[in-house]
């Protein structure tokens, strides 16, 4: 059997049972929560791209109930059973990043990832050995946001925390942000970053916002991260990026050279960009089997995990996996391995 081991104080964790040598772990799949999603609805200018995120995601939902249809009406009875016809013997499951609220009022925003949080917690309770939970976080207040990342890893047992690519305009990086940063290292809890949607005028049509956008925001996110320190400030801090780190890992080269020919535009660091990017871990929903493969390449198969996006992402994420051009020790890296040392699941 496989459990879950903690530092966290309190009750241990079920038990998480054994399909083969290892268990497959999606680590990339999202909920929405109805009172957070009318708040969003209710009190972000319409514009926004949260208000477009929660309508086009659960449309989204809906077409995968139907390219997946399942004789129940009960959500986490036909989550199961896609998990069954996929292979996937858990989920990591956290809010969709729309629902995040960092506009909000820091106390509106501490309240609503405390709902947020606690619906999840319910959630996961229907199945704990299949589903495992990754929080959310108030980062306008950092104060909160580090209080509500204790709550959640020590009481409700969370193994993960999503956080979006920026807190309103202010940069991950940002030293504001340095109080979460130091609580994630210590807890040992990943940190996994994920957009919400780009706002540029010129990404409007065509879906850009997501096509194109969503990369960007990755590479804007990844890009002060690393720039500002924070990867050397904290050597042990477990941070990972949603859709294979959007358009950085695959342009490295060019912010090497600028790294290189212009070192002073980038005082805080001390080796290439491209080095600090097999820090972060990485999701495998990319769509393209070979962009998988390159990225297995330059950052190494070890800090890849499946990222199903489930329930509007790839359609099927372990054949994906299996399909790609790798080693069966890189596949097994990916299936499961790698997201259960960074989720502290041992055999």
């Amino acid at each position: 059997m496989f459990s879950t081991a903690s530092t966290a104080k309190g009750k241990a964790p079920a038990m998480i049972r054994r399909r083969g040598s290892s268990p497959v772990i999606d680590f990339h799949t999202h909920i929405f929560v109805d009172e957070v999603c009318q708040y969003v609805k209710q009190h972000r200018p319409p514009d926004a791209t949260e208000y477009q995120l929660v309508d086009n995601y659960k449309r989204g939902e809906a077409a995968q109930r139907k390219r997946h249809p399942r004789p129940t009406g009960d959500f986490v009875e036909a989550r199961l059973m896609d998990m069954d016809e996929f292979g996937i013997d858990i989920q990591v499951i956290f809010g969709h990043i729309a629902q995040y609220c960092y506009w909000a009022s820091p106390e509106e925003g501490a309240r609503l990832a405390r709902i947020g949080n606690d619906r999840l917690a319910a959630f996961v309770a229907n199945k704990p050995d299949r589903f495992i939970g990754m929080g959310m976080v108030p980062l306008q207040d950092v104060g909160a946001a580090v209080g509500e990342l204790d709550r959640m890893a020590n009481e409700l047992r969370f193994r993960a925390v999503a956080v979006n690519t920026h807190v309103d305009g202010v940069e991950l990086g940002d030293e504001r942000l340095l109080p979460f940063w130091t609580r994630a290292e210590q807890l040992g809890i990943p940190v996994f970053i994920h957009p919400s949607g780009f706002k540029h005028p010129r990404f409007t049509r065509h879906l850009m916002w997501n096509g194109v956008g969503q990369p960007i925001e990755e590479a804007i996110a990844m890009s002060s991260v690393i720039y500002e320190g924070i990867l050397d400030r904290f050597p042990h801090l477990k941070v990972g990026i949603a859709h294979g780190g959007g358009f950085l890992p695959y342009y490295a080269g060019r912010v090497d050279r600028n790294f290189r020919n212009r070192p002073h535009e980038t005082p805080k660091i001390s080796k290439e960009p491209s080095e600090y990017m097999r820090r972060f871990f990485y999701d495998t929903c990319v769509y393209n089997v070979d962009q998988l493969e390159f990225l297995a390449h330059k950052v190494g198969p070890d800090r890849i995990v499946i990222g199903g996006d489930y329930p509007v992402g790839e359609d099927n994420p372990v054949s994906f996996v299996t399909n790609a051009r790798l080693s069966a020790k890189a596949k097994k890296m990916i299936l499961g391995e790698n997201a259960a040392k960074l989720l502290g699941i041992s055999a």
